[in-house]
């Protein structure tokens, strides 16, 4: 069972997968149902609070989920990569970059002092989830983080960002 994250990071990716997934679910025979789903990702990465939910959802299910970069896996999606269940894949000549959260803040003073927290807060979980998922620790992941982030896919099997190259 395959499916795609192609393109952006969004509220239709996080429904698409998930409706997906679940259609996929409901699909299987006795013999089917706990073979692992295929998330193919191609993707320049998107909004950090879809990602999570993918994530979240992700981790929520009961069959493993393999995570397989074909092409280019960007900031939220190289999350995604890292975060598999199942066994994580990038081709041989994939790109993966990770960075900071991303934001545009303008308003009140103290609004922006809040929102900068706020987006502070979203790296730290990202970075402790990282460091969960590979041999990286959140604090070097923070250092790493400070620019984008370029891998290959033979220094991403060598962080432990994927456990295998296609």
């Amino acid at each position: 069972s395959v499916i795609y994250l192609i393109g952006d990071v969004d509220q239709f990716t996080l429904l698409d997968i998930m409706s997906r997934t679940r259609t996929i679910l409901k699909s299987r025979t006795e013999e089917t149902e706990k073979d692992p789903i295929n998330l193919i990702i191609n993707s320049q990465g998107g909004c950090v609070y879809e990602m999570l939910g993918i994530v979240d959802y992700i981790g929520s299910l009961n069959v493993p989920v393999n995570t397989i970069c074909r092409g280019k896996a960007f900031s939220a999606a190289a999350i995604i990569l890292a975060c598999g269940t199942g066994t994580r894949f990038a081709s041989k000549h994939s790109s993966i970059m990770f960075h900071q959260s991303s934001t545009w803040l303008q308003g009140k003073q103290s609004d922006v002092k809040a929102n900068i927290h706020h987006v502070d807060e979203i790296d730290k979980k990202t970075n402790i989830l990282l460091a969960e998922m590979t041999d990286v620790t959140a604090e070097d992941w923070e250092q790493h983080q400070r620019t984008d982030f370029w891998l290959s896919a033979e220094k991403a099997l060598e962080m432990k960002v994927i456990d295998q190259i296609l």
